[in-house]
C-alpha cells in the first residue's frame, strides 16, 4: 500500500526472486497467505532454484529417543577450521516413527528421509526436516516385517520412489542420478544396482573378494560411487574405492592420511558422506553433549574439524546425515 491508501502489486516475478532466498520455514508459512504464494513455492521450477541457494549445510542427527536438526553457522572471528551448529529438536517425528534403537534405520536421498524399524511390522515412514511433514508408507504385505527399505529420486523425471529389495540388507545404501547403490551378499560381498526410473538391477563386483561389511561405507564422490575402507584408521590412513563411470567398471584406489592426533581413535559410529561442498564427514566421538567430527575435502585434500553443540546430556546419537533443503509437498 502506498502514501494514498492504494494497494500496490509486486511483479509476479520478483516475489519469485525474492521468496527463491528465504528459508523453508518462512516459505512454509508464506503458503498459508494467498494462492499464488501456495502454487509458487509448490512449483518445480521454485524448488530447483530455491534448492540451489539454500545457504548453510543442514544436518540431520539419528538419536535413540529422538531426531535433532542442525545447520552449520561458521562465525565471523572464529578459526575456519571450527564450526558451530545450534541444535533443534524435533521429537515429534521420533514418535511417527520407529522406537527400537537396536534396529531403527535409515535412508535420505534429495533431502527426503525413509525411516524404519527392522524389528516390528510398523509402516516405514517419509518425513522431510525441512518443512517437518510425515507420511507413513502402507505396508504391502499385511503381517510382514520387511528388514530394509530403499528410497530412491530419479532427477530428470523428479519422482521420488521406495523399493523392498528381495535381498534385505542393513547397511545404508546411496542413490546417485537416479540409481540406488546397495551392499549385498550373494556368494561373496558384492554391490547391486537399481535404476529407479528402468527399474532394472545391476551386480556390480567389488576390487577384491570382501566376507564383512563393518568397515565399508557406500558413498557419492562428485557424481561417482565410493567405497570407503577404514579398517586401517588406527594406522594413519583410509582407502576411498572410486568406480570409475568406463565400460570396464574399474576401481580406483585412493590413499587418505588421517590426522595424527586423530588416528588413534576408531570413528565411534560409521557415519559417513559427502556434504554438498565435496567433504566426507567422519564422526569421531560424542562427549557433554557435544559432537566431534572430522571433516576431509576431497578436492583441497585437508581437513577440519567440525562441533555440533547444543545437544542434551546423555544423548546417544547413531548416525548423522547431512541434506540439502528441500519443499518437496507430499501432495
Amino acid at each position: 500500500m502506498n502514501s494514498s491508501g492504494k494497494i500496490v502489486s509486486i511483479p509476479q516475478e520478483i516475489m519469485f526472486a525474492i521468496f527463491s532466498w528465504l528459508p523453508s520455514d518462512s516459505l512454509m508459512r508464506s503458503k498459508c497467505v494467498s494462492r499464488f504464494c501456495n502454487s509458487m513455492v509448490s512449483e518445480s521450477d521454485f524448488l530447483d532454484i530455491h534448492r540451489c541457494r539454500s545457504g548453510g549445510i543442514e544436518f540431520l542427527l539419528h538419536g535413540v529417543s529422538a531426531y535433532y536438526t542442525a545447520e552449520e553457522k561458521k562465525k565471523k572471528y572464529e578459526k575456519a577450521s571450527t564450526s558451530v551448529l545450534q541444535v533443534d529438536g524435533f521429537d515429534s517425528l521420533y514418535n511417527c516413527g520407529p522406537t527400537d534403537p537396536a534396529y531403527s534405520c535409515l535412508d535420505c536421498v534429495n533431502g527426503l528421509f525413509c525411516s524404519w524399524d527392522s524389528s516390528n511390522m510398523r509402516p516405514a515412514a517419509i518425513f522431510n526436516p525441512s518443512t517437518k511433514e510425515v507420511r507413513f508408507l502402507p505396508d504391502p504385505i499385511e503381517g510382514k516385517c520387511w528388514n530394509k527399505y530403499l528410497l530412491g529420486f530419479e532427477p530428470k523425471e523428479n519422482k521420488y520412489k521406495h523399493i523392498l529389495p528381495c535381498i534385505p540388507y542393513y547397511m545404508p545404501s546411496v542413490c546417485i542420478s537416479g540409481v540406488i547403490y546397495q551392499f549385498v551378499i550373494i556368494d561373496d560381498l558384492s554391490i547391486v544396482t537399481f535404476d529407479v526410473k528402468s527399474e532394472k538391477i545391476e551386480i556390480i563386483a567389488l576390487w577384491i573378494a570382501l566376507e564383512l561389511v563393518y568397515y565399508y561405507r557406500l558413498i557419492e564422490v562428485k557424481g561417482k560411487l565410493g567405497v570407503i575402507d577404514y579398517r586401517k584408521w588406527v594406522s594413519g590412513y583410509f582407502d576411498l574405492w572410486i568406480l570409475e563411470k568406463t565400460p570396464k567398471r574399474e576401481w580406483e584406489r585412493q590413499i587418505i592420511g588421517v590426522p595424527s592426533i586423530w588416528k588413534t581413535r576408531e570413528p565411534r559410529f560409521a557415519s559417513f558422506f559427502m556434504d554438498r561442498h565435496g567433504e566426507i564427514v567422519f564422526v569421531v566421538n560424542l562427549s557433554r553433549g557435544d559432537l566431534c567430527c572430522l571433516c576431509y575435502d576431497v578436492t583441497r585434500k585437508s581437513w577440519r574439524v567440525l562441533k555440533i553443540k547444543g545437544l542434551p546430556k546423555g544423548s546417544n546419537i547413531n548416525g548423522i546425515y547431512c541434506y540439502v533443503e528441500s519443499l518437496v509437498p507430499f501432495g
